[in-house]
């Protein structure tokens, strides 16, 4: 006659497959949970980013440009990239190496002069060009002026 596990360690079976298999589990559901929160907290900071160009002073035969950008959003901002395009031109892109923005960051409310000083084209006169300028978060505003 065979003997069958008693209810008490065969509950204590039970309970140590439950647990084992929950570990994963709760290993998965922690890692989710923090990149959500991440996630979230560059959300909000992305939400409360805001940028407006207010000026743009790009002149037919001069290779400089200068550029107004107002923060007008919650947080410092970070000029990152800059792009200038003819309406049947190329595009050109500038990253923060190419040109100068005294201060780097910008506080809410502030204006800041982001100069140009070398495009590497020289712009026709008449010419309709789209300047777009973006933070490091991807946040930005775009400007038209004929040169």
């Amino acid at each position: 006659m065979r003997k069958a596990l008693s209810p008490i360690f065969a509950s204590l079976v039970i309970l140590a497959i439950v647990t084992v298999l929950f570990i994963p589990v709760f290993i998965w559901t922690t890692g989710l949970t923090a990149q959500t929160q991440s996630f979230w907290a560059t959300s909000s900071l992305i939400a409360v980013e805001r940028i407006v160009i207010e000026e743009v002073n790009l002149r037919s035969g001069n290779t400089a440009c200068t550029i107004y950008v107002r923060n007008i959003g919650k947080t410092a901002i970070i000029i990152d990239d800059i792009f200038i395009s003819a309406s049947d031109g190329p595009l050109h892109i500038y990253d923060r190496t190419e040109f100068d923005a005294d201060p780097h960051s910008v506080a809410q409310g502030d204006l800041i002069a982001v100069t140009i000083p070398d495009l590497g084209f020289i712009p026709m006169k008449e010419e309709t060009y789209s300047v777009g300028v973006y933070t490091t978060r991807g946040i930005g505003d775009t400007y038209q002026t004929v040169a």
